[in-house]
């Protein structure tokens, strides 16, 4: 192909971002016939589908052999838009952002049907990847195929990762959404799932004063698709603004009226874990807020009752790590408010209570960044109840351990 011809195919895109992306195949492969080159271009866009490809994923998108799919992924090798994404794989690629974005979007306007469809077999095709990666590809492709269970899949796998999952992968997820809430390709349930977890991730990522905006609209969302279980998530998530900006008062209502909601829906099913693990958390946030207010006895006594809850789930599961680590702070905190309320015998109790548990889950998960840092505020915990009991010895030695992880 001369420079005239190409000029002449990229003239005809009309500067166009996924008329271009498709352009790259006439550009490289102006030798093959007008069948094979619109071959290609289907698989490019369906390549464009993932955040990466390969020859299984592509055949599974395109219902082609393996044979054929691995020579289709061997000619998009060529194309400057496809690039090797070795992170998933030897043979693995993935269409330049823009572009798959650009494509995506394209798709969306011209066949969301098209779309959906291959959002559909992307989700099944990672249905069954447990691992992170896997987990997030699948919600992804699903909230576009089927919007009801993968708001009701995203729930799930929120609930669980809010104890078990590494920092990176929460962010990892958060930033897979908001693709999808940026092309505008979400709405109802799918929505509210998907802002609450972006939400949660920049409230990890210390953004909290800064989400009150947030925090509203999702709670509105909620409302209006009437998704009782995320008007509780989107009432605390308020709440927890609400505290950091030091208006106590205000934050109390908010967690006040989560807890409420999560009654409730615990209430009509006693056996949803879910919901019990939330109720659980509404109990230890309004404690919080009633601590901050200095009502101490109030505190305690709702700090009892995530405790409480959280002892009927761990036992019902002991190898549940969520669990474990959620009983873990239900002792930090109950800790915690004895210490203030100068009951310190029983305050080291609890908190020796707290770092058992994270002792072994830092032992389960050596490389989990977020139980060691629990494991090091377990440690210091102790140290500073040991301390003001005058046992300096060895709160010099819990100090100590904290130091250790610290600097690890």
């Amino acid at each position: 192909m001369n420079f005239a011809e190409q000029l002449r195919v990229l003239q005809a895109t009309q500067g166009d971002p996924a008329k271009l992306a498709l352009a790259t195949v006439d550009l490289k492969y102006p030798e093959l016939s007008e069948a094979d080159r619109a071959d290609l271009k289907k698989a490019l866009e369906a390549a464009a589908i993932p955040h990466w490809c390969d020859g299984g994923i592509l055949a599974a998108l395109l219902k082609i052999s393996p044979e054929d799919s691995a020579a289709r992924l061997n000619r998009l090798r060529g194309l400057t838009v496809v690039e090797p994404f070795p992170a998933r794989g030897e043979t693995a690629v993935n269409v330049h952002e823009s572009a798959r974005l650009a494509l995506r979007k394209a798709m969306s306007s011209d066949s969301r049907e098209g779309l959906r469809k291959l959002s559909s077999r992307a989700a099944a095709r990672f249905e069954n990847d447990l691992k992170p990666a896997g987990r997030i590809e699948w919600i992804y492709h699903l909230l576009g195929a089927e919007p009801e269970r993968g708001a009701d899949e995203l729930e799930s796998l929120s609930r669980q990762w809010s104890s078990t999952a590494r920092l990176e992968d929460r962010y990892a997820l958060a930033a897979a959404l908001k693709e999808l809430e940026d092309s505008r390709l979400i709405a109802g349930r799918a929505r509210v799932w998907s802002l609450l977890a972006i939400a949660w991730a920049r409230w990890l990522h210390g953004e909290v004063a800064q989400l009150e905006g947030a925090a509203k609209a999702v709670l509105s969302l909620a409302k209006e698709t009437n998704d009782q279980s995320a008007e509780g998530d989107a009432q605390a998530l308020l709440g927890d603004v609400l505290q950091a900006r030091g208006k106590l008062a205000e934050a109390q209502v908010a967690y006040g009226e989560s807890l409420a909601v999560l009654r409730r829906l615990a209430a009509q099913d006693p056996g949803n874990v879910g919901w019990q693990r939330d109720l659980a958390g509404a109990h230890t946030r309004v404690g919080g807020v009633l601590q901050a207010r200095g009502k101490l006895a109030e505190a305690q006594s709702a700090f009892g009752e995530f405790l409480a809850i959280l002892r009927r789930l761990a036992a019902q599961a002991p190898s549940n790590a969520g669990w474990q680590r959620d009983l873990a702070v239900a002792h930090g905190r109950v800790g915690g408010v004895l210490q203030e309320q100068g009951k310190l015998a029983e305050a080291q109790s609890a908190f020796e209570e707290n770092l058992a548990i994270s002792l072994r889950l830092a032992a389960q998960d050596p490389g989990n960044a977020g139980w060691q840092e629990d494991l090091a505020v377990a440690h210091s915990r102790v140290g500073g109840v040991l301390q003001e009991q005058g046992k300096l010895a060895d709160a010099q030695a819990a100090y100590a351990e904290n130091m250790a992880i610290s600097r690890r």
